[in-house]
């Protein structure tokens, strides 16, 4: 056990994971429709293929790109003579699911506990994402989901977070600038879900739970990585579509 908690959380596993998420989100974008599948897109993938695109990479070749990106990524992140296990890959699976389960919850208790007087069903619809709803129960509305997970923890847990904590250290004593960073990431992570046509009406209910949301991932992701992180954040996010 003390091999897969230690292999399941390199960057290893992290990039193996990451191929199965885009190929299906891909799929499922693809499945709801072409128009829809350019013009309704997580943030986060969109604001890649800008980067992209001001690298000369069309819009057309931006998929492409990222599995091949990812593709290269594994043999460079793979430690020598690591074998990629098939059992730490449905185990990583089943503990995704089970932290969607966890992180729901304690979302909800945080909030019942700042909010004692807002009934849980006043709570429930407050903070269903309209992003998610524009496509609910459809191909389209699994994709937003599985690409929150991929894009989303890609870019404010290992690319934002890590940058703000790189800087933070520079400036500040390590403990002080670790809580910094995190914050700051979270907060980021939060206003981003309102920006753009398709970004949510702001409330400071909404903000408050996405910023919590935001810590609450942070910390899974320090603790079990990058894999498990983005495939609990899309499990989280279809159960709320479903349900």
């Amino acid at each position: 056990m003390s091999d897969y908690l230690r292999s399941s959380r390199t960057a290893y596993y992290g990039v193996l994971a990451a191929l199965p998420l885009l190929i299906a989100y891909e799929l499922l974008l693809m499945a709801a429709g072409t128009d829809a599948g350019w013009q309704v897109r997580n943030a986060g993938d969109v604001w890649l293929r800008l980067l992209l695109a001001s690298l000369d990479v069309r819009p057309a070749h931006a998929t492409l790109v990222m599995i091949l990106l990812l593709l290269l990524a594994v043999p460079m992140l793979r430690r020598r003579g690591a074998p990629l296990r098939g059992t730490y890959c449905v185990l990583m699976l089943v503990e995704a699911f089970a932290y969607s389960l966890v992180l729901g919850l304690l979302i909800n208790i945080i909030l019942q506990f700042i909010f004692s007087a807002i009934p849980s069903s006043i709570l429930s619809r407050a903070l269903v994402p309209a992003a998610l709803t524009l496509g609910s129960g459809t191909a389209q509305g699994l994709a937003l989901s599985l690409g929150a997970g991929l894009f989303e923890e890609f870019l404010f847990r290992v690319l934002l977070l890590g940058g703000l904590l790189a800087l933070a250290r520079l400036l500040l004593p390590h403990h002080l600038a670790s809580v910094v960073a995190i914050v700051l990431a979270a907060l980021l992570f939060s206003a981003a879900h309102y920006l753009g046509p398709l970004g949510d009406r702001f409330t400071f209910l909404s903000f408050l739970y996405r910023f919590i949301a935001g810590l609450l991932f942070t910390g899974l992701y320090f603790l079990r990585g990058f894999g498990v992180t983005a495939y609990a954040h899309a499990f989280y996010d279809i159960r709320v579509i479903l349900f």
